[in-house]
């Protein structure tokens, strides 16, 4: 087909039917880049109040929305933290039981190395004096 000849309308560019909704202001008959509306406010529930009112999550699903599942746990109002805290605290005594052996090695090795440092500093200090004494008799 020659360019110079007449086109017929292709489908890039649609035009909007009475049906076609605006996803913008959620009204029909044009797009989205042809809405010279506001976008109106649309009061939801939030996800709160969805979880602790059974009928609106049962209504929501009714309507097709998809929602989670609240465990158990956590459908108690108080304990849930302290729960957590507590078993998380005997884990570590758990733990502490076990390394108590450990830690008192530890803790001796530890003095050993500390004072094996303290003596290695001194040494240096003696060294470095005897040092300039030593170069104080060679300048003279």
């Amino acid at each position: 087909m020659s360019k110079f000849a007449p086109h017929r309308r292709s489908n890039n560019n649609p035009r909007a039917t009475s049906a076609t909704v605006c996803q913008k202001c959620l009204g029909t008959g044009h797009f989205i880049f042809e809405c010279k509306s506001t976008r109106p406010y649309v009061s939801r529930p939030s996800r709160t109040a969805m979880l602790e009112n059974p009928k609106l999550l049962a209504k929501l699903k009714a309507e097709g929305k998809p929602s989670v599942e609240v465990p158990e746990e956590f459908r108690t109002k108080s304990g849930t933290a302290n729960r957590i805290l507590e078993s998380k605290e005997q884990e570590r005594l758990a733990l502490e039981g076990s390394k108590g052996k450990a830690k008192e090695e530890d803790g001796r090795t530890r003095k050993k190395a500390r004072r094996l440092f303290i003596i290695h500093l001194l040494c240096l200090r003696v060294l470095i004096v005897h040092c300039k004494q030593v170069f104080k008799v060679l300048l003279r």
